[in-house]
């Protein structure tokens, strides 16, 4: 799990499926992982997220989350408030992000 102690972007709202890499009963606030990327311009941008509601956040329901973009200041232009991004998990693409606010 990478660090949540970072300056967050935005708030979004997480579409996402269970990973096939996950055990069958590991639920969003249970993985390990807190990091994924965003599909932007044919390009993968890393973001770290946190969830606002861990004990209420379930797969195939949306999600509120805090996100930080790694390499924030090549992207900051590019992104848009209500623009749904595809969102993926390594190679595997799990589902989507909603851009909801600026932070």
């Amino acid at each position: 799990m990478l660090s949540t102690n970072r300056k967050f972007h935005f708030i979004g709202e997480l579409n996402i499926k269970k990973s096939k890499l996950l055990k069958s009963y590991v639920t969003p606030k249970d993985d390990e992982v807190n990091w994924m990327f965003i599909n932007l311009d044919n390009n993968r941008y890393s973001f770290v997220y946190e969830i606002e509601d861990p004990q209420n956040a379930k797969y195939n329901l949306p999600f509120r989350i805090k996100l930080a973009f790694t390499f924030y200041n090549l992207i900051e232009d590019k992104l848009e408030l209500d623009g749904i991004y595809s969102v993926l998990r390594g190679e595997e693409e799990i589902g989507i992000i909603k851009l909801i606010e600026l932070i």
